[in-house]
């Protein structure tokens, strides 16, 4: 039985990942500080340690004990807002944390494969062509961005230095079930929330800002996918390609849940923010196979039907 250890484990995307290693078999530890993920994300079967990568010594503790086949590296400061006004928290966290990860599996009997869940949102400005692939230049507009790259940096070098199995996947914006609606990331859920509350809905950008949304099943997908198949060292996009205004995706989730706008209001980019982006995904599907099976509107719609059901407790992580 493969041993799969997942930190972040109880958020968003973290809890999906461990769903996805028990339907096939997997025995999966989720490490966590709870910061913004809920033991209520986890199904039944998985372990999950509640600590921070910072505190000295558990990234090796943990991996001494459940010795994992891979980590899946997704616990994160994921705040543009709070990088810009508290940069060193990102890099503690965001590099400092990883690090300390890079260290553990080093000093492994039997080093895991890692896979870095990085950024391709905030890793190239504003391109002046879409979709962008992994050799325009990276320009960062927030701590957070160049945070995540540091540590990414550093993946990249533990593979060449160490010979560790290390992959990074620079993700475009996830979205779907569990996501939460009441932080500054996900966009889709903040939507959601403010829809089915009658409150006034913002479109930063004035409503002309693009983004790239990929959906939390295709994007689990691309996690193990990279696991298994992707080059030690590389780094790859994880994107649909196609860059999609915010007022567009405003109205498809809108008709899927069938309720109106009680306002909408536009605003300019808050800083740190980008304009336009989406990912040319076409270097990860050629080294593992993978290509998004949902498109925006099959996503939305499924977002839907969840939070139709929980909606009471959506804000919750």
């Amino acid at each position: 039985m493969a041993r799969v250890l997942v930190t972040g484990g109880a958020g968003f995307i973290g809890s999906h990942l461990c769903e996805a290693g028990l339907r096939v078999g997997e025995e999966v530890t989720a490490v966590d500080d709870l910061s913004t993920g809920s033991v209520r994300n986890l199904p039944h079967g998985v372990r999950l340690v509640q600590g921070d990568l910072r505190e000295p010594g558990l990234s090796k503790a943990l991996l001494d004990e459940f010795r994992p086949d891979v980590v899946y590296h997704l616990a994160a400061q994921s705040s543009v807002v709070r990088s810009l006004s508290d940069p060193s928290h990102d890099q503690e966290v965001n590099v400092g944390g990883t690090l300390a990860l890079l260290e553990a599996c080093r000093a492994a009997k039997k080093p895991p494969a890692l896979v870095y869940a990085s950024t391709g949102g905030a890793s190239y400005g504003d391109p002046e062509k879409l979709p962008v692939s992994e050799e325009h230049p990276t320009e960062y507009r927030s701590p957070y961005g160049a945070s995540k790259h540091v540590a990414e940096h550093y993946v990249s070098l533990y593979a060449k230095l160490f010979g560790l199995r290390t992959v990074s996947l620079r993700f475009a914006n996830i979205y779907g079930p569990r996501q939460r609606g009441d932080l500054e990331a996900g966009v889709v859920s903040i939507f959601a929330q403010r829809l089915a509350e009658g409150s006034p809905i913002v479109l930063y950008g004035n409503g002309e800002a693009t983004r790239d949304y990929v959906f939390v099943t295709d994007a689990v997908e691309a996690l193990r996918l990279a696991a298994r198949k992707g080059a030690p060292g590389e780094a790859y996009n994880v994107g649909t390609g196609i860059a999609t205004r915010v007022e567009e995706l405003l109205g498809l989730l809108a008709r899927a849940m069938g309720v109106e706008p009680a306002r909408v209001d536009r605003a300019p980019l808050r800083p740190g923010e980008i304009f336009r982006i989406a990912l040319d995904s076409s270097r990860l599907n050629q080294a593992t196979g993978w290509k998004p099976r949902y498109t925006l509107g099959e996503g939305v719609a499924a977002f839907a039907e969840w939070f139709r059901e929980n909606h009471s407790s959506a804000g919750d992580p």
